[in-house]
């Protein structure tokens, strides 16, 4: 699996195996809700620190946070995606 993050016309790629991606998004993913009044709770942060990504999402109410190792380091970079989104993207045969 490749994750293209765009950020100030910026483009970085991270290669990382699609199950250690879909692991903590779905840790984090239980307490999105698909509709919300504020959509940007339908979302979770991915940020690159060196070689971890850390996903985090949230209700308001409640934080919930997973983190992952890739094999390269590169550019700290955050990027907000649809989590229902990316987990159906990632869960297709």
């Amino acid at each position: 699996t490749i994750i293209i993050i765009i950020k100030d016309k910026k483009v970085s790629l991270v290669k990382i195996n699609r199950e250690a991606l879909l692991k903590p998004l779905q840790a984090v993913s239980g307490i999105i809700e698909r509709r919300h009044t504020l959509p940007i709770l339908s979302n979770v942060l991915i940020a690159r620190s060196g070689n971890q990504i850390d996903f985090v999402a949230t209700d308001i109410e409640i934080e919930i946070s997973a983190r992952t190792v890739v094999d390269s380091e590169g550019e700290s970079r955050n990027t907000t995606v649809g989590a229902k989104k990316l987990l159906d993207i990632l869960t297709i045969n």
